[in-house]
């Protein structure tokens, strides 16, 4: 058991922490944000240049592509790039594809051509370009020592999760992890009490981080007894509520053996 402390607010005993990845435990905005416009870039190729500006303007909007005059200015992190998985995210391009005159199905066939792409060279490989955030190693590495059961549970596939734990040497911190290609799924309430069982601990026990709105929904209706949401991931910081705890820097969290 241990306690996590953020400030002056303390939460605990703990027998176990979950963590998102994208924005929480990985510094992905760059990333994500050129997939988007990858994907943007492969969705106008496919219609008509009459339609193109409209398409435009409904996939930055779906995808958070925040634009500046013609330059990105950043990454919505509410927006689908930033919060949905795979399948949700090639929904959302048929979806706008449909809105600009599309049947379904010549949409939906559209955005499996356009998510089927290979990544370019500068999006490969991908665990390579997502960094930890700053105080992430430590903080994992810390709560290994102090016996804390440590989880993933992510958007991304499981095989992206572990990808990204080998490349920077912390998959030994982590206990158990779940993807998005994994059933049940985040952000289903059942997709965290899976978690919560393949580490053998209650869930008013776990402490759960994120860094949106479906993490906070998805912890309470497990009975995740903490949730603390993490702002620093993005160039916009998320507008978060409804959290125990808000913390923007991994270095403001002690983790401290229980007494």
């Amino acid at each position: 058991m241990a306690w996590l402390q953020i400030g002056s607010q303390r939460f605990g005993p703990l027998r176990a922490i979950l963590f998102d990845k994208d924005g929480t435990l990985s510094n992905s905005e760059a990333f994500l944000m050129n997939l988007a416009q990858s994907r943007l870039a492969m969705a106008l190729e496919q219609v008509a240049v009459s339609l193109r500006p409209q398409l435009e303007g409904l996939l930055q909007r779906a995808y958070g592509l925040s634009v500046e005059g013609e330059r990105p200015a950043g990454l919505d992190p509410g927006g689908a790039t930033a919060v949905a998985s795979a399948g949700q995210n090639l929904i959302t391009t048929a979806t706008c594809l449909a809105q600009v005159g599309f049947s379904w199905s010549e949409a939906l066939s559209k955005a499996q051509i356009i998510h089927s792409q290979p990544l370019d060279h500068h999006l490969f490989p991908r665990a390579q370009l997502t960094p930890p955030l700053p105080g992430v190693v430590q903080l994992l590495h810390h709560a290994q020592e102090l016996g804390l059961g440590c989880g993933v549970i992510s958007g991304d596939c499981r095989q992206g999760i572990e990808d990204f734990l080998r490349q920077w040497d912390l998959l030994g911190t982590i206990r158990a992890f779940r993807g998005a290609d994994q059933l049940p799924a985040k952000p289903a309430a059942e997709a965290a009490l899976q978690l919560c069982r393949d580490l053998g601990v209650e869930p008013h026990h776990c402490l759960l981080c994120g860094d949106s709105g479906q993490d906070l929904a998805m912890a309470q209706g497990a009975g995740i007894g903490t949730v603390v949401g993490y702002t620093g991931g993005w160039q916009n910081p998320p507008q978060l509520g409804g959290f125990d705890a808000l913390v923007a820097d991994w270095g403001a969290v002690t983790l401290m053996a229980d007494i």
